[in-house]
């Protein structure tokens, strides 16, 4: 009886294993989206910056076009940055979550195994005490014998004197 619930304990405890880490995968998956995310935020911020720099040397050399274009390209690279910081803030959410998901995942296995453990380890003190009575059972036996044995040889020996 015991044995079957520590055996659907543990069924249950490797259950929330795979779930813990499922949640990690799907934590490692997030984190890298972010950084991908953030990464793009990273080379829009350098080409705008490349592109200022071809805006200032256009105004220098006095090339109104180079300079209009590169004006154009600044503002659609705030647009895009924009829209990147956008979805960089929704995969921070995202990956806080997934984050949130995996530490409560990880609480309650580390929970189940606790428990999972210290009923294993009940069961192996009641094994070892249910061993021990019946060592002590067949000590005591043994003892009741040899002191019945004991007993008739001393009666034999009174009545043969």
């Amino acid at each position: 009886m015991m044995q079957t619930r520590l055996e659907a304990l543990r069924r249950l405890a490797n259950l929330y294993a795979a779930v813990e880490q499922m949640h990690s995968a799907e934590l490692q998956r997030m984190t890298a989206v972010l950084h991908q995310a953030q990464h793009a935020i990273q080379t829009e911020q350098e080409i705008a910056r490349l592109v200022r720099n071809e805006g200032r040397g256009a105004l220098l050399t006095g090339d109104r076009m180079s300079w209009m274009m590169a004006e154009t390209q600044q503002e659609t690279s705030a647009w895009r940055r924009r829209g990147l910081d956008q979805i960089r803030l929704e995969h921070e959410e995202l990956s806080e979550i997934a984050r949130e998901q995996y530490v409560a995942s990880r609480l309650k296995r580390e929970q189940m195994k606790r428990v999972f453990d210290d009923i294993a380890a009940g069961m192996e003190i009641e094994e070892g005490r249910r061993l021990q009575a019946a060592s002590d059972d067949r000590f005591l036996a043994r003892r009741r014998w040899t002191d019945e044995q004991k007993r008739l040889r001393d009666k034999q020996r009174m009545k043969a004197s």
